[in-house]
This record gives structure tokens, sequence and C-alpha cells, in this order.
């Protein structure tokens, strides 16, 4: 059992506890997750989902939406189970007592990619902050997800850690889609755009797209796991999300995470 920043009482009242046995006659078989497209759109979620399933008995029902859109769901107290990558509001979402604990899951990165003949010349710059100056001052497309998700937000970092504000060119195309639409949009449209690589890896339609910037410390991609607290929302299956989350962070769900590879490519990885 994975130990815990919080510890319930053998004696005394704990809301927690009181809230795990008083709802037990209301029980579900199933949990809901809220989660990012990236872990649905590289087929890592359903791997894990099955798995789980045909250990426990428990059903995983996964809304993949972007980050941003899967942490206000969780705040209204839509679902058991938040799976995203933006730590910075995972720690705030945990702090706001929406959350019971912020557990590390795993990681991959994110990465730059455009066409292949590369007119903005970013595959020879020496830093991530050269690149992003070259494409802020370029007059090739650059396509955002503009969603607030997980990788808009990455996005936002880079264009500040860089000394700039995003783009108010007409070449700055705003999505307000998932990512796999996005990268069909850069395909189709030959724009640059940021991704992160294991939904890279499964997307079909690259046409003459490629990476040309990647592994740089700032495109770390952690993502987090958090029961929806108790507490606040009485409704949540507190008890088998948390048997969830030990078996991601703990048991046969980490060596899947581990071994999951598209293409022959390990496109997510664990601290060890």
């Amino acid at each position: 059992m994975v130990s815990r920043n919080f510890s319930i009482p053998v004696f005394g009242f704990h809301p927690i506890l009181f809230l795990i046995f008083s709802s037990s006659l209301l029980s579900r078989e199933y949990i809901i997750l809220q989660s990012t497209t990236s872990t649905a759109n590289t087929g890592l979620l359903e791997t894990l989902s099955d798995s789980f399933y045909k250990e426990t008995g428990i059903e995983v029902r996964a809304i993949s939406v972007g980050t941003g859109t899967a942490i206000q769901n969780a705040k209204r107290g839509d679902g058991d189970v938040l799976l995203v990558h933006s730590k910075s509001d995972e720690i705030e979402f945990v702090e706001e007592g929406y959350g019971v604990e912020r557990f590390e899951l795993m990681y991959n990165d994110f990465v730059i990619v455009g066409p292949s003949n590369d007119p903005a010349k970013i595959e020879n710059a020496r830093s991530l902050n050269e690149v992003m100056r070259i494409l802020h001052s370029s007059e090739s497309k650059f396509i955002s997800r503009d969603d607030n998700s997980g990788t808009h937000k990455k996005e936002l970092f880079l264009w500040k850690k860089a000394n700039l504000v995003s783009p108010l060119s007409n070449s700055y195309i705003k999505t307000g889609t998932g990512m796999a639409n996005t990268l069909n949009i850069a395909a189709e449209m030959q724009g640059y755009t940021l991704t992160d690589r294991g939904t890279w890896t499964t997307f079909t339609n690259k046409k003459n797209l490629k990476i040309l910037f990647d592994k740089d410390e700032a495109l770390y991609n952690p993502y987090g796991v958090i029961a929806i607290n108790p507490v606040k929302f009485p409704h949540v299956e507190y008890k088998k999300s948390q048997t969830f989350i030990d078996w991601l962070i703990s048991g046969n769900g980490k060596l899947l995470i581990k071994n999951y590879k598209v293409n022959k490519k390990k496109i997510f990885f664990i601290n060890e």
C-alpha cells in the first residue's frame, strides 16, 4: 500500500472514512476518470482501463478532454479521478481542496513539429528560446490549440520563457480543438505546432511534417493522478478511485505503462 500524506485515525470522527461507509449503499461498480486527449489518442488509456477491469471488476469510464477542461469538470465534481499534465494546476487543485493527493504517474515530452523543408529554419537553432523567437517573428504559420489544455499551457509558458507574448499576426492560427485535430490542421496548412510526443507517434496524417526541435528540459511533460475529494463531493467513489491509483503507481498498471509501446516506440516513461 502506498503511503498517504493524510491519515485516518482509528478513533474519533474522520470525514473521508465516514463518507466511504455512509455512501456504500449507493456505491457503483465504475469510476469516472477525467483525463487528457493524449492518454486516449495513444491507446494507453484503453489498455489500462481494460486491464484494471479484468483484475478488479471495476470499470473505468474515461472522459478525454484537454487538461483545463478536465480540471474544470473535476472542480464541479464530475468524476472520481483526475489524470492530467499540468503540474502547477494539479497542485493548486489539491491545495484548494478539490483533490486528496497528487501522485506522479508518468512522463513524456513535447516536441515542435513543422514542414520538412523548415521555412522558418528552426531545426538548427541553438536553444528552445531561439526557436520561439524565430517562430514569433516568422511569417510561417504556427498552429495553436488555444484550448486551455496542458499543451496550450506549455506553449504559453514557452513564449513567456523566451520573453515573448503569443503572436497576434495572421500567421498565428488558433484551433480551439484537441491535439489530433490541431496536427491535422498543421499538416494541411504546412504550419508549425507544439505536440506531445505520444500523440505525434500515433498520428497517421503527418504528410511532410516532422519533428524539428526536441530534447530540451523545458519540454518535459509530467502526468499526475489525483482522487477527487469525497469531503467536497460525497457522491464520488473514493475507495475505488484510490484502488485504481494504487494500481497505477505501484501495481500492474505501472508495469503496463513502463512496457507500453506504439509502433515499437516507448511514448510514456515512469520514474523508477
